[in-house]
């Protein structure tokens, strides 16, 4: 299935939805966004933490930084599909979401549909109804969902066709996660479960970890308390390093420091070449991936600070395809 934009044009006028999945580690083709707006404004000096802000955004420059991302991202031959544009039902909602600009973490998209998150804090409830209008909007269905119970998942990373990584953050809860493994092995052969510290810095799965290319990777390991492999017939612990070394992924590790200002939540644009805010890394780690060949597509934040997410939380991918 192709993910060209002619391609996706004519999908979409045939009324077929577009071409979707981000298994494979290929060029990214699209991304669904939503530009931040009104929404903003709910937040003030005596709210900004309940909202989940380090501070209280530069309204306008916040936007500014934000659309000049977008730009970045169309220069680069990425297309983007904006949020409002596929939420007919959910309007309302919207606008009373200042989080929900930080479209990543509400789910990950495979090429057998999307997964959904149920997001914990009470300032991102509801977050994956909007976004699950969107996406069916788009023609993407939904392969996992949580319906009831009383438990939160926000997220986990797609490795490949075969493997998925899910992080037991504070964000998660346990009983979420057996659930959602014990549905998604029909789907993946493998699941990668890491136990983090219920800490805001390891709020989600990439915080910890991400891959540039298909034999290279980004981790803070001191973050990963126990890594456990689940497979359909057994479940065995494992240690992280070794275990991606004989899949063929070295692992660079990153500092305390870098993991604080999220080193390991990027966007790869593709193998080896990946969008990053330009005070990510330390100058060690700049050498290591230049000796790597990596190219690295600065961005420089300033007011995106205020919301606390990286350039990844931005953008929900919705398509790699190597060719």
């Amino acid at each position: 299935m192709g993910c060209e934009i002619d391609e996706l044009d004519g999908a979409e006028k045939a009324g077929q939805g577009i071409a979707y999945g981000c298994e494979e580690f290929g060029r990214l083709k699209s991304v669904l966004m939503h530009t931040p707006g009104e929404e903003l404004s709910l937040l003030n000096e005596s709210n900004y933490k309940y909202w989940l802000y380090d501070k209280v955004p530069e309204i306008s420059g916040y936007i500014k930084e934000h659309r000049g991302y977008q730009e970045l991202l169309e220069s680069n031959g990425v297309r983007i599909y904006e949020l409002e544009d596929y939420v007919n039902d959910n309007t309302a909602l919207m606008k009373r979401m200042p989080n929900l600009t930080f479209l990543h973490d509400v789910a990950a998209i495979s090429e057998k549909g999307a997964i959904l998150s149920r997001m914990r804090p009470p300032a991102r409830e509801k977050e994956e109804i909007v976004v699950k209008e969107a996406l069916k909007n788009l023609g993407i269905p939904i392969l996992s969902e949580f319906n009831g119970g009383q438990g939160f998942f926000e997220g986990c990373l797609l490795l490949s066709k075969e493997t998925v990584f899910v992080a037991d953050t504070e964000r998660h809860t346990y009983p979420f996660i057996r659930k959602f493994i014990s549905n998604i092995q029909n789907e993946f052969s493998e699941v990668i479960y890491v136990r983090v510290p219920k800490a805001r810095r390891y709020m989600h799965p990439d915080t910890v970890f991400n891959r540039i290319r298909e034999d290279l990777a980004l981790a803070y390991l001191p973050a990963f308390e126990e890594t456990c492999l689940f497979t359909e017939d057994s479940r065995e612990k494992i240690d992280f390093k070794s275990f991606m070394r004989e899949k063929g992924v070295e692992i660079i590790p990153v500092s305390d420091s870098e993991q604080r200002r999220l080193a390991c939540s990027f966007v790869p644009l593709e193998g080896g070449s990946i969008f990053h805010y330009d005070i990510a890394f330390d100058l060690k780690t700049r050498k290591n991936l230049e000796k790597e060949g990596i190219e690295i597509i600065p961005f420089h934040p300033d007011a995106l600070l205020a919301g606390g997410g990286s350039l990844r939380c931005h953008t929900l991918r919705l398509c790699r395809r190597k060719n």
